[in-house]
């Protein structure tokens, strides 16, 4: 077991008195990964966070080397998934059943995820599990109450990173930086942009377990090359299409290491770039630079989004600048807090993780984005992902 991380703690504890909630049961990944630092494999897992007494953790047996390596020193633990065992909803119940009875829980105020209709992937990514209508009910049974939502408190409290998490953040842009010096270098004229994308998904894959203690760490690289480029920007699938000379390439990387995610973009050309492409790339990184700038505590989410908007809508370019400047990250790919953004209603704060992405997207030319993850300090921003290179 790890030393727990006491700054997260006290900030759950506080939150659950402030709301008077009695505990807070949560079976996401992303949410166990708050409460315990233990990033669940199968999804099969409930962490118990009681407002007095230390918390306790449920997850199947098979998964204790991943369990040891959270913060959580109660950890009730079943066998399942065997023709000789039950499932695990059986198991669940029985064992928060125990837990609600010795710490006083029956009956109580209980406050779950009732509104995750967004969520992170645990461990076996290809299956992630949910919390829908029966793991509610089984809540509610276990603990003898009308389970209460607490989807916006658990986001409230996403928001504001510890300095652990923190640390376990940049370990994740680390990680994926070794994919973005994979796309660079195989986003060359005659690959096809799935090779691109295989070989950055295989440099995490590889060089991420093991790397400053990192157990487990997955990729979604999504590349992008040509057209594509300036009509497809929002989510797009890698195809078969081969990049040609000149092309501008971008990349949309999502990374997880061990439950904490990052977020990077990063555009080259494939061959050399005419001067009208070096100059949209330009100013992508001039704004880019000025939205960091204006990182600070206590700026908005407006503010932090003008500063760069405005120098690209001062070039005639503005309409091709369609997307937010940033949004929350952390325990997700993306998370709502905080939003950075011509229509945010957000203040930054200090410990508040966002992307910063400014993008200038034209047909006939190409599109360009730069994404790095920005702490909020008291005084400034903080990158905390560094894979430097130019567009050529």
């Amino acid at each position: 077991m790890a030393e727990p991380d006491r700054e997260r703690w006290s900030l759950v504890r506080q939150a659950i008195e402030d709301t008077g909630l009695d505990a807070l049961v949560c079976c996401l990944a992303e949410n166990i990964v708050l409460l315990s630092g233990y990033y669940s494999v199968t999804g099969a897992s409930m962490a118990i966070f009681p407002r007095v007494g230390e918390p306790v953790l449920i997850a199947p047996r098979f998964e204790r080397e991943f369990v040891d390596r959270g913060w959580i020193g109660d950890v009730r633990e079943y066998d399942t998934w065997q023709n000789r065992y039950e499932l695990p909803p059986a198991h669940l119940l029985r064992l928060a059943r125990t837990v609600a009875e010795e710490r006083g829980l029956r009956g109580g105020r209980i406050g779950i995820e009732g509104r995750f209709e967004t969520i992170a992937p645990n461990g076996l990514s290809g299956e992630p599990t949910g919390l829908g209508v029966p793991g509610q009910a089984l809540i509610g049974e276990a603990f003898a109450c009308e389970p209460i939502d607490a989807t916006e408190l658990l986001y409230e409290l996403r928001a504001r990173k510890t300095a652990r998490e923190i640390e376990r953040l940049e370990i994740a842009s680390e990680v994926a930086s070794l994919g973005l010096i994979a796309f660079k270098e195989h986003a060359q004229p005659g690959n096809r942009e799935v090779d691109v994308s295989a070989a950055v998904e295989s440099a995490v894959r590889v060089g991420g377990p093991g790397y400053r203690g990192a157990r487990h760490a997955f990729a979604w690289a999504q590349v992008t090359s040509g057209p594509a480029t300036a009509g497809n920007w929002n989510y797009p699938l890698s195809s078969a299409r081969r990049l040609e000379r000149g092309d501008l390439v971008v990349i949309e990387l999502g990374v997880v290491v061990d439950g904490y995610w990052s977020d990077l973009t990063r555009t080259v050309c494939a061959g050399t770039a005419n001067q009208q492409k070096r100059d949209l790339f330009a100013l992508v990184r001039e704004a880019h630079a000025a939205s960091t700038g204006a990182v600070r505590a206590g700026a908005t989410g407006v503010e932090v989004d003008a500063a760069g908007r405005s120098l690209i809508a001062a070039t005639g370019l503005g309409d091709a600048f369609v997307h937010q400047t940033g949004h929350g990250i952390g325990f997700r790919y993306h998370e709502p807090i905080p939003f950075v953004a011509p229509h945010s209603s957000h203040t930054l704060e200090a410990g508040h993780v966002h992307s910063i992405e400014p993008g200038v997207y034209i047909p006939g030319v190409g599109g360009c984005r730069i994404e790095d993850i920005c702490v909020v300090e008291t005084a400034r921003g903080r990158l905390i992902s560094h894979a430097e290179f130019d567009l050529a």
